[in-house]
């Protein structure tokens, strides 16, 4: 229908999985980023498939009215977030309905309960991964690996990030040698915040380690990267865990960041993590009522527990995986997912195997950004 390098007028519709907006020209369909839906532009034909066409943005001819004042004026070039230009609001409003669409197409389910949204604070990123390029420190370009500045207008970083690397008054290159003395000094001298963790090419934290909200990680390990929500996601996994007693089963445990919490309501916890780095870091954070285990979550023989909770990266859980949690869980499974495509589809198998979804939360952990964060919890159907 259409060819690579046609330009064509559209207005889309909606935002799907993965941040792009989908416009349909007689019901055909055609994917673009860096627009919104209600927007009216002019594009470019970069992908043309059988089913559908992708377009990147040549001029925006009308503005939608869920747009709002762009803050940030590398918004429509810089990795580091896309949806930096769509009203906080609707950003919400997109998320909450890709995850109702994602269950409903991909996991078929015919019933949702009710979504609980739960809203972040900007400046949020306690660990931001930049980039250097001569005198440029920054995030890569959308589908690059060229470095665009950061400016301080940045609503991603958190806010003396921003004011250190940011343009006008970006730190002097001289001062960014990588010298691990010069690092060591910043940090005994207070300059980098405490819930403020920065590198720079993989450098700028002395010997990789720092400690966060209690915990001790190193840039070698995972850890939640929101700082705001750190209290909201440990809250409400205690609330869902408190339904039940007896043993529980961290799995993708990390350096403990669930274990803890856990562990003060559950009599046993097992721990389960594949990364030797983050195992050894648990060590130093886990009470003794947590049993670790060095193990890839894929191979591990999981025992029966009252309670299983998993955080699986963005690919969601092995099929096997779930099938043993569906089997080994008596009384709740809680999972947290970072992706509404993989949840749903994983969710899906937990309720073919008599599991029912009970609650579902949205935690934007990434405003700005088209990333969904879903907590959720099954109940056994009686």
């Amino acid at each position: 229908m259409y060819q690579i390098g046609d330009q064509i007028t559209i207005t889309p519709s909606e935002l799907v999985a993965g941040g792009e907006s989908l416009a349909k020209i007689d019901g055909f369909p055609i994917f673009a980023a860096n627009l919104f839906p209600g927007d009216r532009a002019l594009v470019r034909i970069v992908e043309a498939k059988k089913g559908f066409a992708r377009a990147e943005l040549v001029e925006l001819l009308s503005p939608s009215e869920l747009r709002r004042a762009q803050p940030c004026p590398i918004a429509e070039e810089c990795g580091g977030c896309d949806w930096t230009a769509l009203r906080l609001d609707a950003q919400l409003q997109a998320k909450e309905r890709i995850l109702r669409e994602s269950l409903r197409r991909i996991g078929k389910f015919q019933s949702i309960p009710p979504i609980a949204l739960y809203p972040s604070p900007l400046n949020y990123r306690l660990r931001s991964r930049l980039h250097r390029d001569g005198d440029a420190i920054g995030f890569y370009a959308m589908k690059s690996n060229r470095v665009v500045p950061l400016v301080r207008e940045c609503e991603v970083v958190g806010v003396e990030t921003a004011k250190r690397f940011g343009t006008e008054g970006r730190t002097p290159s001289s001062a960014l040698r990588g010298d691990r003395r010069a690092d060591a000094r910043w940090a005994d001298e207070g300059v980098r915040p405490s819930d403020e963790i920065w590198e720079i090419d993989g450098r700028l934290i002395t010997e990789g380690e720092f400690t966060i909200h209690g915990y001790v990680a190193s840039t070698e390990t995972f850890f939640q990267v929101n700082r705001h929500m750190l209290d909201t996601m440990l809250r409400l996994v205690t609330q869902l865990a408190s339904k039940t007693r007896g043993t529980a089963i961290d799995l993708y445990s990390g350096v403990g960041f669930f274990s803890v919490p856990l562990a003060k309501h559950f009599d046993r916890v097992i721990a389960v993590e594949g990364s030797k780095t983050s195992h050894e870091y648990a060590m130093r954070n886990v009470p003794a009522n947590v049993r670790l285990v060095h193990a890839p979550v894929e191979s591990y023989d999981m025992p029966s527990a009252n309670f299983i909770f998993l955080d699986p990266p963005r690919s969601g859980a092995k099929r096997n995986v779930i099938d043993a949690v569906a089997r080994k869980a008596s009384d709740m499974i809680c999972f947290l997912a970072c992706d509404p495509v993989t949840f749903a589809r994983d969710a899906s198998r937990l309720t073919a195997s008599g599991w029912r979804l009970a609650t579902l939360d949205l935690l934007d952990l990434f405003p700005n950004t088209h990333h969904v964060e879903t907590l959720a919890s099954f109940e056994r159907v009686s």
